[in-house]
């Protein structure tokens, strides 16, 4: 059997995922684990899927309405399903086109709300799944939600007209195998989804895209958030390298470094974006972001990442937070990611500031040095080294930004064709 690396695992993946993006948005990301796991025991009743293209799916499902954080929905899940079904649908598909390792596959979020009886017009090898999961979603609307003006006949209704009879006799077969309802009201699916993902074993280079997009996710609500991220990602690594880190050690600090600030993903976007110093209230919220990362991260991912990523705002003089921890406590690692933050968030140009010349950082790591709150033998290698380590960063950074403006692109394109085409139009067909 393949072994994984101990860095992270497949099912910790999963978990990091869900669990950000479930402090994200608790109603979507409830909708879509239960929508994953109903395809799931669908697509396991078929029997011809392998243990991995099964957890694909399942993570399809899970995220296929992703794009609803970013066009919003109002209320409820069902105002958004009945009255942007296709703005949505389509954000989700070009965010997991473009974003992540499943690329290939996102065509099913496109198409989980094209009736099955236009499915003939459509030229995908996935259709087939996009059938099953659109049952799937609507299962999870009808059973737990209110207002889905689907009434007591609704699924004989429109049986091969919204979905295909085939897909209600593979979930009839299903639920009478696996008591797939009896799972979801006892809680007891969440283990099945877990033996899963354990037995996935994603290669590394999907793991670390799955992460990638995660953090990406973010950027339904701050850009400058990401490119913090990957500015810091890209430092740490750097600044690793020159300091000799083995092989593992820049494995930790990479995934340390990338996972860092995920527990912004519940700070308000008003204090994210904020063009303007903090308050003193909201430089306590904003410092609050350890303490979720921390929260996200626990049991979730190997221990020495989780303190990589925590604990970049502690100082070598127990000046930091959120811990007040000192020199005697931080490990190398933790030292570089504390450095690569500030250096980010110093070549950053904010709405309120310009980027910092070389000068100037210099100066002010230099003085952070000096005053015992930064390792001084970092900062050394950092600055002696410092316009190759933004140049690595300003090769990628231009690829990064590409992505925002290809999504909104063909946003806007995929959206006009489909523009008007809504759920209600759907059901009348």
């Amino acid at each position: 059997m393949m072994q994984e690396n101990n860095i992270i695992h497949s099912k910790e993946v999963y978990h990091i995922l869900v669990r950000a993006l479930d402090i994200l948005d608790d109603k979507i990301m409830q909708h879509g684990e239960i929508t994953g796991y109903i395809l799931y025991k669908m697509l396991q009743m078929k029997g011809s899927f392998n243990s991995k293209e099964l957890a694909e799916y399942t993570l399809i499902g899970t995220l296929h309405d992703i794009g609803m954080i970013k066009t919003g929905y109002n209320n409820t899940i069902v105002d958004g399903e009945l009255k942007s079904a296709w703005a949505h649908s389509i954000y989700g598909y070009l965010f997991l086109r473009h974003l992540s390792p499943i690329a290939d596959k996102a065509e099913i979020v496109l198409y989980h709300h094209l009736s099955y009886n236009k499915h003939a017009y459509v030229n995908s090898k996935y259709i087939k799944i996009a059938e099953y999961l659109t049952l799937a979603d609507k299962l999870d609307m009808y059973t737990r939600m209110e207002g889905h003006q689907m009434g007591t006949d609704y699924f004989n209704k429109y049986s091969d007209i919204i979905f295909s009879s085939e897909a209600m006799e593979l979930l009839n077969k299903a639920q009478a195998r696996y008591h797939i309802m009896e799972q979801l009201q006892t809680g007891a699916y969440k283990v099945e989804l877990d033996e899963l993902f354990a037995g996935a074993h994603f290669e590394e280079a999907y793991k670390k895209n799955f992460l990638e997009m995660m953090i990406y996710a973010i950027d339904f609500r701050s850009k400058q958030t990401v490119l913090h991220t990957f500015a810091t990602t890209t430092f740490a690594v750097e600044i690793g390298k020159l300091m000799a880190l083995t092989e593992e050690e820049l494995s930790l600090l990479y995934y340390g470094a990338l996972l860092h600030d995920i527990g912004k993903i519940a700070i308000p976007v008003e204090i994210l974006e904020a063009p303007r110093k903090l308050t003193e209230q909201e430089m306590r919220v904003m410092r609050s972001h350890v303490v979720i990362s921390e929260q996200i991260l626990t049991g979730m991912i190997n221990n020495q990442v989780m303190e990589i990523a925590i604990r970049h705002h502690e100082k070598l003089d127990g000046s930091g937070y959120h811990k007040g921890l000192t020199g005697t406590d931080l490990t190398v690692p933790q030292r570089i990611v504390a450095i690569a933050d500030i250096l980010s968030a110093l070549y950053a140009r904010r709405s309120y500031k310009d980027a910092f010349d070389t000068h100037k950082i210099t100066e002010l790591l230099s003085r952070d040095a000096a005053d015992g709150k930064l390792c001084p033998d970092i900062v050394a290698v950092s600055l002696r080294n410092l316009d190759t380590i933004i140049a690595d960063y300003e090769a990628i950074k231009d690829d990064k930004l590409s992505v925002y403006m290809t999504i909104m692109e063909q946003y806007e394109l995929i959206y006009g064709k489909f523009r008007g085409y809504d759920y209600s139009n759907q059901q009348e067909s």
